[in-house]
């Protein structure tokens, strides 16, 4: 599946590549000072050997850079998103995710935890400067390896993450679930989970599967949650939009399941339909193949809907990428965007056939959903044995 417009990300780059040198010319002095938002990234490339970056820029209004709920709530478009996620220093040493006491990724998780931006102060060496193949995609952030990092002493960390840090007896999943219902942003968590911060037995986790850990591991139990609540009796569509991401959602009357389908629209003109992924109200015992990390994301977002309403329903999400999203920027776009949409109201109707009437004038592609969608599928196969 394509999942990038390279023509748009290549213009965009040339069009900031003035500040893009002027950066790259700033840290090949070598001795570099800076803040994080606070931001680390662990890759999962060679891993157990992975890379633990911290991401700075020498700006001090840092936090703008990289803070998916303030880009969302100060309504930044995707391509302010892009830019700031661009202008971001990755600065990074390669490290066993089996060691997190080592003094680098010690300091690298209090920078994390902090609570707003921190100062820091670092030798580099082996600067990446910015392709500019139109061939090929960019990779976010200017890269370089660190040979000397320190982190500001004064770093003020929320009470509610120091707990959990300080606590090796709680498990993982225990920790997550006790940071959620605490009303930590998920974003933290997982940063907080990626830099070997949560747990007992701790390891470094990258930073792609930390994210959706925890959004698996939130899931899991409000799905506990919701099994307990009464089937609801009716059909309800609610969609919306977010940074070139449509959501549509389908609320089928009867027990809890769910399903995830995309539409890719990217490069105007070419439309494709992917294959999706979903779970019966017994659960899934493997890892999506087809919608990663989006779909645990979504997922969470729909049970914290229907815990807001009392009842449990079989909900089918189809999310349509439209040219607007020229660039992937990361799992927080479909978590905060199906929240976004899940808040607009929620039309009732008393059969299929209707809801699925309103649920296709709400797609831009409705081409073929009863057929795509397995659950739709299954509850039109229901009924007709009835």
């Amino acid at each position: 599946m394509k999942t990038v417009n390279v023509k748009s990300i290549y213009e965009e780059i040339k069009k900031n590549q003035p500040r893009i040198e002027r950066i790259v010319k700033y840290i090949k002095q070598g001795e570099v000072s800076g803040f994080t938002p606070p931001s680390t990234l662990v890759g999962e490339a060679n891993y157990p050997n992975v890379s633990l970056g911290v991401l700075f820029t020498d700006d001090s209004g840092a936090q703008a850079y990289d803070s998916p709920r303030y880009w969302v709530e100060k309504k930044y478009d995707v391509k302010s998103i892009f830019l700031a996620k661009t202008l971001l220093i990755n600065a990074r040493e390669r490290v066993s995710v089996n060691n997190p006491k080592a003094d680098f990724v010690q300091r690298m998780a209090l920078a994390t935890m902090s609570e707003s931006e921190v100062p820091v102060e670092l030798q580099v060496s082996r600067v990446s400067t910015p392709s500019l193949n139109i061939n090929e995609f960019y990779p976010h952030a200017i890269g370089a390896q660190i040979e000397r990092i320190k982190v500001s002493d004064n770093v003020r960390i929320d009470k509610r993450i120091e707990k959990i840090y300080y606590d090796t007896d709680l498990k993982a999943t225990e920790g997550i679930q006790y940071l959620y219902s605490d009303k930590v942003d998920e974003n933290k968590i997982s940063r907080m989970l990626s830099v070997g911060g949560i747990g007992i037995k701790r390891r470094l986790v990258p930073t792609k599967w930390s994210i959706t850990a925890v959004d698996d591991t939130v899931g899991k139990k409000l799905i506990g949650d919701i099994k307990a609540l009464p089937y609801g009796e009716d059909y309800r569509i609610v969609s919306g939009e977010l940074l070139g991401n449509r959501y549509t959602f389908i609320f089928i009357k009867g027990c809890w399941s769910f399903e995830l389908l995309e539409t890719w629209n990217r490069d105007p003109g070419e439309v494709m339909f992917g294959e999706g992924d979903y779970e019966l109200f017994q659960g899934r015992k493997e890892y999506v193949k087809n919608t990663a990390g989006a779909y645990y994301a979504i997922r969470l977002a729909v049970l914290e809907k229907l815990k807001e309403i009392g009842s449990q329903f079989s909900v089918v999400c189809v999310r349509e990428i439209t040219p607007e999203y020229f660039a992937p920027l990361g799992v927080w776009v479909v978590r905060e965007g199906a929240r976004q949409a899940l808040k607009n109201e929620l039309r009732s109707f008393q059969d299929l056939g209707s809801a699925m009437s309103s649920a296709k004038s709400s797609m831009l592609f409705p081409q073929g959903i009863e057929r795509r969608s397995k659950l739709v599928k299954l509850q039109t196969t229901q009924a007709r044995l009835v």
